[in-house]
Parts: structure tokens; C-alpha cells; sequence
């Protein structure tokens, strides 16, 4: 059994929770603290974080850091959300941070943030049961919300809306001073929104489940009524929304002598689930009242392989790869052809490239994705390509990744530009990653170039510095040939080993 904390700074409070792990009993929660924080107020109202907030913050850092000595945890974790990077001073905030309770603390960009919700939820039991049929995910932020529409067990899609539950607070606030009717134009902008996501991306589909991902509408359920389960018939959950007012709130403290957190982003909170559920109409809402914080201790446990990863997260990836490379046209015979090409390519050199299996994630979506562009322009794809992917939220994948994949793809078609050129946005490392995928994306497109799969019983093998690539043709490989020696000239400039296409036995 081992002991892990993960401490999460959030937009709105700061949480701390102590997990064990074990291979019997999985992830199980000990302890947990949350402290209220002013951060994404600050940022809002004023654009800094403001001094007395970050004396608050290491105060409340300092008391966890106490907790987690107490409990002698066997290792933990601090990050930051994506919102801290919004504050003019966020740099000088983690230092202080640093300097006053000796945690460094590593910010989540918004796609790491929301996969390790995703990770887990993904990791609950019947997850896998409820994408099987249709399902849309829900994760609200302070910020914004993020929708994943899954069907038949696979991603569909996954979009950002700019609603969350401290801006819409904040907005109800500012119209209040200046409208009488300010909570019918705050339903409006919702309804709009989301009707937007469903015109575009629901279409036939229709989600039987709606999971939310958060504890916060999951907590006020469990506080404010007597739902036993985490399953609820969508009418019984609209029902209970619809109860929950600010006299509702009041009334229910005073009867239980207690005080509920963030009470002022509860009206916020029921606003938007409302919109959500009456919009999206699933059949049952399921709350698990899991979040980052567990997405962390999950996490964590994989990599130590302190448990077992059941649900397959690398097939979340490509399925979504897949998903955008159909809404953009792309011509599939093609994608699938050079999809498995790489692969045999990138299994076949593994001694030699230095890659593992991240980056064999990394050229399968690169296949996918190297034409997405050609759908808003033939002149301009490589381009449009990266616009597209940096601007496609694939779930799974860190914006350095998404980075990683958009840039590759970019090089497809345009000179490969010198390091010193893209110091600024990757390491030494990463440069050399964006090179060995390139050369193998080469290859593997020079196969199909006509784009007509003619060769079949594809091998591959590496022999006396040689990529021997074994093929046989059902029509002539012209075209296929004359682009192959230029890109093998790339990859061999890249690894040092030349690939060598035979066919029929013949070189």
C-alpha cells in the first residue's frame, strides 16, 4: 500500500487530498482539505494576482505541506491550473510560493488539466459500459467548459465553450448593476452557446448518459438531497436543480448548522447544469465526483506501475484523430494506408530511432492529420494543417505534443526550418523528435503517393545499415518510385540507415 497527496491550486480553491494506492482496493481517498482562494477573482478584476491572496496561498501551502509530513505520504504533487498563467505576475507568484514553502508547483496547461480529470473518470468502473453507447463528458472549469462527445465507445469530438462557473458569476454580477433582467440575458448567452455545440456536433446523435466531471454540482447532491446513488434519471436531477435557490441554500445551513463553500458559485453552477441537461437531454447524468486531484494520484500510480491502466488512452487519441481528419475530407483509403506504413516503419527502426511508445502515438496522428488542410486550401495545406491541429483539442495529448504533431505535419510540404528559428517553442530534444517523424512520415507517403494503395504485403526489416522494404505491386509504382529516393535520401540523413524499396525480390 502506498501513501500519495496531490495538492491542487484551482481558479477558486486550493485542494489537498491524501490517497492510498493499492492493487485490490485502486485509488482510495483519506483525507481532503480545500481552502477557498481568491486567484481567478483577482486575475478577473484586476489582472495580478494580488499580495494578499499569495500570503493566503503559502499559508495554506505550508499547512497541507504539515498534513502530508503527518501522514508521511510516500510521494506527492503540486500543480497549478492553466487560469494562474493568466496573471501579469504569475512568475513572481511561484516563486514566492517556492521561497515561503519550499513546494515547486508545475503549472497544467488546459489540455494536461483536462485529461487528468478525464483520467479520472476514465478510470471508474462502468466508464468504459457508458461510452459504449453515447455519452457527452462534461468538465467545468472556472473559466470555461470542455465537452467530449463519445459514440460507440469512441470520441467524436472534443470542444472548449467559454463558460464556467466564476465567469459566469462574475458576469452575473456586473449585469445585476446594470439590468433588471440579468439572469434571463445569462440563460441566453448559455442556450446559445450550446446550441451551437449541438447543431454542429450532436446531429443524430443522441447521448443517453451525461457525465460530469468536478465535484462541484456532484458535492451540493450529495449535501443538499438524499440521492444514494451516482446515477440519476435526468428528470429526478432537473428536478432537484430546479429546488436549489439562494433562500433553498440558506434555509438548508440553517437547518444543518453548517456552511456550504463557495456558496456564491452555486447559482452559477445549477444555472449552467440546467442549461446543460435540458440542451444536451440525456437519459441519466451520472456524477462521480471525481477531479484533477484524483486525475493525479491516477496518474501517478500508472507511471510507478503502482496499478494497472485498464482503459486504453492511446486509442482515446487516434479515435479523435480520426474523428477530425473525417470532419475536414480527408481522403481515408490514403490516411489508412500511410497510418499503417508508418507504423511498420517506426517498429522496424526502433533500435535505431530512440523513440518509444508516445511517439509511435505521435506519427499515427501525424498520418491521420498530415492532410487536413487541403480542405480549406490546396495551395496553402501545410499551413492550414497546423492551424487546424493547434486548434483542435485532442484529448490525451499536452499542447507540446499537439505542437509536436502540427509542426511535423507542417514540414510535410514546407522547408524544414533550423533549430535557432524554433528555440523559442521546443527543446533540443523535441527538435530532434519533429526530424526523426518527418523522415518517417516521408517514406511512408512516398509508398502511396498516387494515393491509390498499390503496393501490398508490405515487410520491413533493418539489414547492414539498409531499411529493407519488401513489397509487391498490383499496378505500376512510377510515380511512387521517383519520389522515394529524394525522401529515403531525408531519412537516411536523419538515422544514417537507408531505406531500399524491393519489389517482387527485385531492388
Amino acid at each position: 500500500m502506498k501513501l500519495f497527496a496531490s495538492i491542487y491550486i484551482g481558479s477558486y480553491e486550493t485542494t489537498m487530498k491524501v490517497f492510498e494506492i493499492g492493487k485490490q482496493k485502486g485509488v482510495k481517498t483519506i483525507d481532503t482539505l480545500k481552502i477557498q482562494s481568491d486567484i481567478i477573482k483577482d486575475v478577473m478584476n484586476n489582472g495580478s494576482i494580488l499580495p494578499d491572496t499569495v500570503s493566503k496561498l503559502c499559508r495554506v501551502l505550508n499547512d497541507m505541506k504539515r498534513t502530508m509530513e503527518g501522514y508521511k505520504v510516500d510521494s506527492y504533487s503540486v500543480v497549478a491550473g492553466p487560469n494562474i498563467k493568466l496573471a501579469s505576475n504569475a512568475l513572481i507568484v511561484l516563486e514566492q510560493i517556492k521561497v515561503n514553502t519550499g513546494l515547486s508547483v508545475s503549472v497544467l496547461s488546459n489540455s494536461e488539466q483536462r485529461f487528468l480529470g478525464y483520467q479520472a473518470v476514465a478510470s471508474t468502473d462502468d466508464f468504459d459500459e457508458l461510452i459504449n453507447e453515447s455519452a457527452v463528458l462534461i468538465d467545468i472549469g472556472g473559466v470555461s467548459l470542455q465537452i467530449t462527445l463519445f459514440a460507440k465507445g469512441k470520441i467524436i469530438t472534443t470542444q472548449h465553450l467559454s463558460l464556467g462557473t466564476v465567469s459566469i458569476s462574475e458576469n452575473l454580477k456586473k449585469l445585476g448593476k446594470t439590468a433588471g433582467n440579468y439572469f434571463e440575458q445569462t440563460y441566453e448567452m448559455m442556450y446559445k452557446e450550446l446550441e451551437v455545440f449541438k447543431t454542429m456536433f450532436l446531429r443524430d446523435i443522441e447521448p443517453k448518459y451525461m457525465i460530469l466531471l468536478g465535484v462541484q454540482v456532484s458535492s451540493i447532491a450529495e449535501r443538499l438531497s438524499g440521492f444514494s446513488s451516482k446515477k440519476i434519471k435526468s428528470k429526478d436531477y432537473m428536478d432537484f436543480l430546479n429546488k436549489i435557490d439562494m433562500q433553498f441554500i440558506r434555509a438548508f445551513e440553517a437547518d444543518n448548522d453548517i456552511y456550504l463553500d463557495n456558496e456564491n458559485l452555486i447559482e452559477p453552477v445549477v444555472m449552467l447544469y440546467k442549461v446543460l441537461g435540458e440542451t444536451l437531454n440525456p437519459d441519466i447524468v451520472y456524477a462521480p465526483g471525481v477531479s484533477v486531484c484524483e486525475g493525479m494520484a491516477f496518474n501517478h500510480a500508472f507511471n510507478k506501475k503502482w496499478l494497472t491502466v485498464n482503459h486504453d488512452f492511446d486509442n482515446d487519441i487516434i479515435s479523435a484523430a480520426w474523428s477530425i481528419a473525417k470532419r475536414y475530407g480527408s481522403y481515408q483509403p490514403h490516411l489508412k494506408a500511410l497510418y499503417k506504413l508508418s507504423s511498420e516503419i517506426f517498429d522496424a527502426m526502433k533500435k535505431y530511432h530512440g523513440m518509444g511508445k508516445r511517439e509511435r502515438v505521435l506519427i499515427q496522428c501525424i498520418a491521420i492529420l498530415h492532410d487536413c488542410g487541403k480542405y480549406i486550401s490546396l495551395s496553402e495545406a501545410s499551413s492550414c494543417s497546423y492551424t487546424i491541429i493547434m486548434s483542435s483539442e485532442i484529448l490525451g495529448l499536452s499542447h507540446i505534443e499537439r505542437e509536436l504533431i502540427a509542426t511535423t505535419v507542417e514540414f510535410n510540404r514546407k522547408p524544414v526550418e533550423p533549430y535557432e528559428y524554433l528555440s523559442d517553442r521546443f527543446t533540443q530534444d523535441e527538435y530532434l523528435i519533429i526530424l526523426k517523424l518527418l523522415a518517417i512520415l516521408k517514406v511512408a507517403n512516398a509508398l502511396d503517393r498516387s494515393h491509390k494503395q498499390k503496393i501490398k504485403n508490405v515487410s520491413m526489416r533493418v539489414k547492414d545499415r539498409e531499411l529493407l522494404i519488401s513489397i509487391e505491386a498490383n499496378s505500376s509504382l512510377a510515380l511512387e518510385k521517383g519520389l522515394f529516393k529524394k525522401n529515403a535520401d531525408y531519412f537516411e540523413e536523419i538515422f544514417s540507415i537507408k531505406p531500399v524499396l524491393k519489389e517482387n525480390g527485385r531492388i
